[in-house]
Parts: structure tokens; C-alpha cells; sequence
């Protein structure tokens, strides 16, 4: 497991993921036995920057590490018409392979993050899906988790019944309270919303009151927001966790594309 983040801002999207991946084995007694870390990256970004990728989860797909089989499916999906079918086409192909993967073992969780921008309206918006098989969510747990993978929408916009002109001045808005729209995947939910919003607080004081912080102003200062976030969380897994149970750290990856103009 790990913790993926993602947050919309006026500039762009951004996707930001920890790295470590933990190994686990199976003992004759069938008990589980905890075989280390390795880092591997969980955020991938297609050419010309058209659509972003993430997870959390199972560490291999088909034999191979899950961001090199991700990087094969971006390369053969180069060129899609919506986020949409990308994430169909994904959604099959993953159940198809974890199916074989795991053959009669129980189904492991897996999450994989898709965003980009369309247009609607003639207006651009921010499109994010989720493609995942967990069917239950509890605070701090994925509950259900079967070998049936499913689509979600992640940006829940037309609660608020935005107009696509109204929603990047929502953004904004946002945006320069230090409350940017944002959704996670990962381990342990509810104590990562703690510290975000703990950490959140506490860097709008400091941009309140020291002369070197201000607010983000651009898709890098918000990519820095988000590689912090990540690094404090890893932060209380070295700190309260014990070796084998430090399922995020090793390390942050962030990715991002800008809002087309």
C-alpha cells in the first residue's frame, strides 16, 4: 500500500505518490511473512502531457512491476478520444490480467488514478476516473475487495452545480483560502485527512505571517504543496510504525499537467 494525492488547482492537476513498495510472502503455515521495501515510481504522465496516471496496490501486474505495465498501456493507448474509454479500456484489461495473476488466491487491492482535461461546453475541465476493485470504503479501510474492477467518478463538481465557466473561478477560490480541491488513495485514510488538514492550517499561518512563505502561485508551488503533504505522512510512518508495517515513505514522485489555455 502507499498514498497517492491528487489535487486540482486553477493551474493544472497534479498527481503525488510515495514510493516504497512492500514485499510480502506466504509461510508454510499460509501466515504472511514481510519480505522489505524496494522504491518504484506510481505516477506516470502521458506523451505531450495528455492524461496522468496513478495507484495504490498491488505491486506487480502480469509479472511485471505495475508502473513498467502501466507505461506499456499509456504506449499503446498513445492517442484515446476521452478519459472515459481510456479508463474502460483500462478497467478490462486489469481485471483480465489480476484474474490470471491470482488465479484462485484472494483478490489484493489495487487503484489506479486516471486524469486529464476535455472539453465541454468549449469550456476545459478537469476529468478524473478511478478504476479499482474495492466496492466499500470505510474510514480507514478499503472494504470488499473482489476480482471485479469498477469505474468511479472522482470529481464530484456537478454537486455543486458548477457551470464549466464557473468552475475554474471555484478553483481559484479555493485555491487562495489554501483549500485546493484534493482526493487520495492510500493507507490509513482518516489519519492522512488529520494531518492534511492539520498541515494545511498550519502553512496558511505561515504564509500569513514569514516573509519568505506566500500562497502557491503557480503549478510548481502547488506541486511542492503536495510533496510536502506526502513527506509529512511518510514522516509518521517512520515515527510510529514499526519496519515491516512503514508501508509509505521512500521517497516522492510528482507529476503534473497544466490547464490547456
Amino acid at each position: 500500500m502507499s498514498i497517492l494525492l491528487i489535487e486540482v488547482v486553477p493551474q493544472g492537476i497534479i498527481f503525488g505518490a510515495d514510493r516504497n513498495i512492500t514485499r510480502m510472502g506466504s509461510r508454510e503455515d499460509q501466515s504472511v511473512e514481510y519480505l522489505g521495501q524496494y522504491q518504484r515510481t506510481k505516477v506516470l504522465r502521458w506523451p505531450k502531457r495528455k492524461a496522468l496516471a496513478g495507484y495504490v496496490g498491488a505491486g506487480q501486474i502480469g509479472g511485471e512491476p505495475t508502473d513498467e505495465w502501466l507505461y506499456e498501456f499509456i504506449g499503446d493507448n498513445r492517442d484515446f478520444t476521452s478519459i472515459a474509454t481510456l479508463a474502460e479500456s483500462l478497467r478490462s484489461q486489469v481485471e483480465r490480467q489480476r484474474s490470471l495473476d491470482e488465479g484462485d488466491s484472494k483478490a489484493r487491492l489495487l487503484i489506479i488514478m486516471l486524469a486529464g482535461f476535455e472539453k465541454r461546453n468549449d469550456v476545459w475541465v478537469p476529468i478524473i476516473r478511478e478504476v479499482a476493485n474495492y466496492h466499500k470504503l470505510h474510514t480507514h479501510i478499503y472494504d470488499n475487495v473482489t476480482k471485479k474492477f469498477r469505474i468511479g467518478d472522482e470529481v464530484p463538481f456537478s454537486k455543486e452545480n458548477l457551470s464549466d465557466v464557473a468552475l475554474r473561478e471555484c478553483l481559484r477560490e479555493a485555491a487562495s483560502r489554501y483549500a485546493p480541491f484534493w482526493i487520495h488513495q492510500g493507507q490509513d485514510l482518516g489519519t492522512f485527512n488529520l494531518l492534511e488538514a492539520f498541515l494545511k492550517d498550519a502553512f496558511k499561518l505561515l504564509c500569513k505571517t514569514h516573509p519568505d512563505h506566500t500562497l502557491p502561485q503557480n503549478l510548481s508551488d502547488w506541486e511542492r504543496q503536495v510533496r510536502m503533504s506526502i513527506l509529512t505522512y511518510a514522516a509518521y510512518f517512520q515515527a510510529y510504525r514499526e519496519t515491516n508495517e512503514q508501508l509509505v515513505g521512500g521517497g516522492v514522485d510528482t507529476i503534473c499537467i497544466p490547464w490547456p489555455e
